[in-house]
């Protein structure tokens, strides 16, 4: 009887940690750093991208579908970006909360997307393959801009109080605990970004237009030929002399993309280049949103000879 007893205290004072989590499957690191914040004991989450992979080619793996069949929710980037991936497995995961529908996006109550509000840049006046690999719904990479992750958490605090009701009001609680501390953040990353203003840059792909809005930098062209196609010699030669017109020293080169174009760039130049991650975990210790965003600022800063201040 007394154990009886014992057993019933237990449960009865057990907190988030002993009761059954949130399974939560996030596209990208970052977004499962800010799903872990807001969920806090209450949610488990995995994720299912690399950081030093190429977001547009990310390598499937079998246990990408188990995490998926058994996810309460799905956190994802969305503006298409992902397309390459997730509605694909969302068909062989087949979980009823979040599924892949006839326009291939996630539809459920499971799915929570973070691009909701997002003031989209670059929206395409044409969709001809001719142009390259374009994102019908406009420039889907916000994630890169520190300014979006407050939209980014409100977002799937709103999507995890969707699924999990009983549990909204300590969400919100993480959410505020979240955003004051990425919200000082962001002030001083502003004033580090502000002798950036009006400088001119070159980037590998075209994912930095919320970067050129959050630093003030004017990207005037791009290595790729077109996005997702490589460049070619007669492209480079152009770059080049673009370049030494406009007096453009910065290069910004992804990851993940080859070094020997950016750096054949700069030999003729005298461009210096930064290499930023397009995703947290791309390099070490950059493993959260705040980390990877100033992990990239540093090192444009420290490529245009601009120190934080």
């Amino acid at each position: 009887m007394k154990t009886l007893f014992l057993i019933a205290c237990c449960s009865w004072f057990a907190g988030p940690a002993q009761a059954a989590k949130l399974r939560i499957v996030a596209t990208v690191p970052e977004l499962a750093d800010i799903s872990r914040r807001i969920g806090g004991d209450w949610v488990e989450v995995e994720t299912l991208a690399r950081g030093t992979e190429d977001i547009h080619q990310v390598v499937m793996r079998p246990s990408f579908v188990s995490k998926l069949n058994r996810a309460e929710a799905v956190v994802y980037l969305g503006l298409g970006l992902e397309h390459s991936f997730l509605p694909g497995l969302l068909d062989v995961a087949a979980n009823p909360k979040m599924r892949s529908d006839i326009t291939r996006e996630c539809a459920g109550p499971g799915c929570i997307d973070c691009s909701a509000g997002i003031a989209v840049l670059e929206k395409p006046d044409t969709l001809s393959r001719a142009e390259g690999e374009l994102h019908a719904q406009g420039n889907p990479h916000y994630n890169l801009a520190p300014d979006n992750g407050p939209l980014i958490a409100r977002n799937i605090e709103a999507g995890l109080a969707r699924i999990a009701p009983e549990h909204a009001a300590e969400f919100e609680r993480n959410r505020k605990a979240y955003l004051s501390e990425l919200d000082a953040k962001i002030a001083e990353w502003k004033r580090w970004a502000a002798p950036l203003k009006g400088m001119k840059a070159v980037s590998y792909h075209k994912d930095q237009a919320y970067v050129a809005r959050f630093t003030g930098l004017v990207f005037v062209d791009t290595i790729e030929l077109k996005p997702g196609v490589s460049p070619t010699p007669t492209h480079m030669v152009k770059l080049v002399e673009a370049m030494k017109t406009q007096d453009i020293k910065l290069i910004i080169r992804e990851q993940h993309f080859s070094p020997k174009e950016a750096e054949w760039l700069a030999a003729q130049t005298g461009a210096r280049i930064a290499v930023v991650g397009v995703m947290a975990n791309a390099f070490a210790n950059s493993d959260t949103f705040v980390k990877m965003s100033e992990h990239n600022l540093r090192a444009i800063l420290k490529a245009a000879g601009k120190e934080p201040s």
